[in-house]
């Protein structure tokens, strides 16, 4: 399992160095960190954080799966940066980090990669003009139907509508997307989750589904068709349902295995709710597994010893059972192809 640190200036090394001093994470495979020795010997100075004994290499024949936790020093940072610093310099290496294990699964040495948060900002500081992790992987793998699916315990949302403007989903939204986003979900739940017979369930736009028009009418003119579409595959999608009674309907009542959401807010705010330490981030659609920790990179309280580790130990549960069952039913990675 390949472990990226993220921003350095952020959580990311402190919420990874915990989760891997847990017996039971460690138990569960073989794990390569990347970052930079830099960061993670800063990281030991961190009020209560013990750093993991560690086999450091520099070169991927150095790798040896004997050793329960290796880092692999990409020595790209050093000094000059400070916690909770928004930095190009950081954003360069959290970018090199995501590079590097892209690589290490194209070369088939690592099998499932798991990713500290990085910042927006400080990527696009450093040059690299994607919105986050999500997209940026779908680049490096030449990935063309992907998206994101955030879980938090038995809750599970798709995101229609990613990192945009509220102002700007109404016309993001197409019906293209949502029709490929559901066959994505469908396909999640299936391989990833073993759910034989999904039951996905559609968020309307508008509040009341747009109330016959008078509140919009994406509802009946991207929505719809849309999940006409999918059902037509064979593939039992609902909607669309008011948002405002669909996570009750899907959490409490249990008639819906995933929920597809039109933008970001409508869809983490109610997943939050019900499992804030323990939300999980899956990429749809990459030739492997990808998860991560449904946080950011927690600026205000890097270097402080406070960052909950739930998470990310959560990310790499969800990976873990995810490439098991995938193993299982015969699925096997595909070797990302370059861009």
């Amino acid at each position: 399992m390949a472990i990226t640190i993220g921003d350095p200036s952020g959580i990311g090394t402190e919420v990874v160095m915990k989760a891997l001093s847990n017996s039971e994470i460690q138990g569960l495979g073989s794990f390569l960190i990347i970052g930079d020795w830099g960061v993670i010997d800063k990281a030991g100075s961190i009020k209560g954080l013990a750093i993991p004994s560690l086999h450091r290499i520099t070169r991927d024949d150095e790798i040896d799966t004997g050793h329960p936790v290796t880092l692999f020093d990409l020595k790209n940072i050093r000094k000059g940066w400070q916690y909770g610093k928004i930095d190009s310099k950081c954003g360069s290496a959290a970018i090199q980090y995501i590079d590097k294990g892209v690589a290490l699964i194209r070369k088939g040495i690592a099998d499932v990669l798991v990713t500290a948060p990085i910042s927006k900002e400080a990527i696009n500081q450093a040059g690299i003009r994607y919105p986050g992790h999500t997209e940026y992987l779908a680049h490096l793998t030449n990935t063309r139907d992907f998206g994101m699916m955030l879980v938090g315990g038995e809750l599970k949302v798709s995101l229609v509508t990613r990192h945009i403007p509220l102002k700007k989903v109404h016309i993001t939204i197409t019906e293209s997307r949502i029709y490929k986003l559901i066959k994505l979900t469908n396909q999640a739940l299936v391989e990833y989750f073993g759910v034989p017979m999904p039951r996905i369930g559609v968020c309307s736009l508008n509040p009341h589904c747009g109330d016959g028009g008078v509140f919009g009418n994406e509802e009946e003119r991207i929505i719809a068709p849309a999940i006409l579409k999918a059902s037509g595959d064979g593939i039992n999608v609902k909607g669309p349902i008011s948002a405002d009674i669909i996570f009750h309907k899907a959490y409490v009542k249990k008639e819906y295995d995933a929920i597809v959401a039109m933008y970001h807010d409508q869809g983490l705010a109610p997943l939050k709710m019900v499992a804030f330490e323990r939300g999980v981030n899956i990429t749809l659609g990459l030739p492997f597994v990808r998860t991560s920790p449904d946080h950011g990179t927690g600026f205000d309280i890097a270097g402080k010893g406070l960052a909950d580790e739930s998470s990310m130990e959560e990310a790499i549960r969800v990976a873990v059972d995810i490439e098991g069952r995938r193993r299982k039913t015969g699925v096997i990675n595909v070797a990302p192809t370059a861009p």
